[in-house]
């Protein structure tokens, strides 16, 4: 391409200022994890209603009573509460001029690229970032979950833990506290573990943790820890790295990129694997299709008559809920944070 390009230019069969069509850059991220996954999603019809909460008290009493002799024993009650879920529409558009892509149009080179394509996937990519923010506004954070823990150097004054990449921490005898914990107090077992990159980073580099693998590497192959690794290792289904990331900086301002979930914190939580009527489960993320058939509908239309433009939006209507405080545990400073 590179030969093809210069031997045009040479010729004057182009314009040295033509953009070349066949590659762009963008710095795109992968959307098949993190966040967005980490709790069910439960499609909605209607944008706002209620939900039952039925009482963990009553459910784990032992109600079953002696019948007595030609009677029958008192109904057993159970209490619940109702809460709400509200979805409101979020948008973001993009527009490009009909002008001056006239010359790409009219180039028609081989791979050239396909702005509607291009655009769609600028739009899921913001999305996801806000939908990675709300999360992190929501579920990770301290004082929205039933129990918050910190670390530190030491344990004592305010520190529950020792951090994972301090010497003398016990990442696998902790975590196996605070599933059973979390077991003793709900009836239900902890089944994933989120996470910030540093603390996944301090997490498979622990030499607890790699003395459970070691040994079964070669040097053709050598023992990786890998997120389902630490996964069995640590006694949950699935460990979770929240490693997507965004500029914070302002529109014109210099970049300052940086992790949108803590990358120093930890989240423990118990998630159901199909979200139903009478299951717990720590969260939901409730998503209204807003009664156009797709939860994240992308469409194009045409601008004002004399523009010569065209917009290409997307929208997205979801509520992140915290369903069970008590199936989620908070960890702070899980590593040390960096000065």
């Amino acid at each position: 391409m590179g030969k093809e390009v210069f031997e045009r230019i040479t010729k004057n069969r182009t314009m040295v200022n033509m953009p070349l069509t066949s590659i762009s850059t963008a710095y795109f991220q992968e959307m098949t994890n993190g966040a967005t996954t980490f709790f069910p999603e439960v499609p909605v019809a209607l944008s706002t209603a209620s939900y039952y909460k039925f009482s963990k008290e009553d459910l784990l009493r032992d109600n079953v009573q002696s019948k007595p002799i030609l009677g029958k024993v008192d109904p057993t009650i159970l209490s619940y509460d109702t809460d709400e879920y509200r979805c409101k529409p979020e948008q973001i558009i993009l527009g490009y001029d009909d002008i001056n892509q006239s010359d790409l149009t009219r180039l028609n080179a081989p791979g050239m690229m396909n702005l509607r394509q291009n655009k769609s996937r600028v739009i899921a990519q913001q999305i996801f970032i806000h939908q990675n923010k709300m999360f992190a506004k929501n579920f990770f954070k301290e004082g929205v979950w039933g129990t918050d823990l910190k670390g530190g150097a030491t344990k004592g004054s305010g520190i529950d833990f020792v951090s994972f990449d301090n010497t003398g921490s016990d990442p696998i005898g902790f975590i196996d506290e605070c599933i059973t914990t979390m077991l003793k107090s709900t009836g239900r077992k902890p089944n994933k573990l989120g996470m910030g990159q540093r603390v996944f980073n301090a997490l498979k580099n622990h030499p607890d943790i790699v003395s459970r693998v070691v040994y079964g590497g070669t040097t053709i192959n050598p023992a990786l820890i890998t997120t389902q690794a630490l996964a069995t290792i640590l006694g949950v289904d699935e460990v979770v790295v929240f490693n997507s990331i965004w500029n914070s900086a302002g529109l014109g301002e210099a970049g300052n990129m940086e992790f949108i979930c803590d990358e120093n914190a930890m989240i423990l939580a118990y998630a159901t694997k199909t979200p139903m009527i009478d299951e717990a489960t720590a969260g939901y993320t409730f998503r209204w299709d807003m009664g156009l058939g797709a939860t994240l509908p992308i469409i194009e239309w045409e601008g004002a008559p004399g523009t010569y433009s065209h917009y290409i939006g997307g929208m997205v209507s979801q509520d992140m809920r915290i369903v069970c405080k008590d199936l989620g545990m908070y960890f702070s400073n899980a590593v040390t944070p960096e000065s």
